[in-house]
């Protein structure tokens, strides 16, 4: 499951509630989950939102993407 799924599942959408859920400013919270070019502490980021939606985050990524998207079937 991806940060965003998980996010739209409870119906979480609004940029003040996706902040909070993520535990950080809605513009930050934003910001991270559109991000087209990762910036240093964007991995912790996503990785720590995912323990906070309790998503199992099986190791590190090698592709921040992974964190964010579906892959595709």
């Amino acid at each position: 499951m991806t940060i965003e799924r998980a996010l739209e599942e409870r119906g979480i959408t609004t940029p003040v509630a996706i902040g909070e859920a993520l535990g950080m400013p809605a513009q930050e919270a934003v910001k991270l989950l559109n991000r087209r070019q990762w910036r240093e502490g964007d991995i912790a980021l996503l990785q720590d939102a995912a323990v906070r939606l309790g998503i199992v985050v099986p190791g590190p990524p090698t592709n921040p993407w992974d964190l964010l998207a579906d892959p595709p079937e």
